[in-house]
């Protein structure tokens, strides 16, 4: 049952962000709102369980991309940085902003998983410094680039989000990150 309720109330927040009520996920689920209390104490606690789901699937990902053996070192740090943030397009800014507002905690959780779990990409971005296959830069920094960059890719108010596809646009932006905006060899601009 936990199971249904998580997956409903995650279609309801992309229909309606958090502002669902507890009414209609029990309508949405056939079900009584005691029945949803009986699982979930409060819908703070239901968000809680929302952003810890999403936070495991995001570091299973991870997992399946760093265990995958047909992948060298720099291709994996590009799956986990154009594919994790695919998986995080649920998450816009603006349901963000509504997470915090009325779910602090679980805003607080999925804030603090964002900045701080890094750990595999740093220690790839380490391992292809160390196998040359980078310039010699800070992985810290260059992180911080990436989260800067994917923020505005999730920014309601992002001028080129009609224009191309999350997945381009990320894309777009580890092609840069990884490879600048030079070209080896002289290009047509037109």
């Amino acid at each position: 049952m936990e199971k249904r309720i998580l997956e409903e109330t995650i279609r309801l927040i992309r229909q309606k962000g958090f502002s669902f009520t507890m009414n209609d996920l029990a309508a949405a689920l056939g079900t009584s709102k005691r029945t949803l209390y009986a699982h979930y104490s409060s819908k703070d606690k239901l968000a809680e369980a929302v952003v810890e789901q999403f936070i495991a699937e995001m570091k299973q990902m991870e997992r399946d991309i760093y265990e995958n053996e047909s992948l060298d070192v720099l291709e994996k740090v590009k799956k986990m940085l154009i594919g994790l943030p695919q998986g995080m397009e649920l998450l816009n800014m603006g349901l963000l902003s509504e997470l915090k507002k009325y779910h602090y905690e679980a805003w607080l959780t999925l804030d603090t998983f964002i900045k701080e779990e890094w750990t595999v990409v740093l220690e790839l971005l380490n391992e292809c410094k160390q196998q040359k296959r980078i310039r010699n830069i800070n992985p810290d920094l260059f992180v911080h680039m990436y989260i800067g960059s994917i923020n505005q890719v999730y920014d309601p108010e992002y001028p080129l989000k009609h224009q191309f596809t999350t997945g381009e646009v990320l894309e777009s932006i580890v092609d840069v990150l990884f490879n600048g905006i030079t070209a080896d060899e002289e290009v047509d601009a037109t």
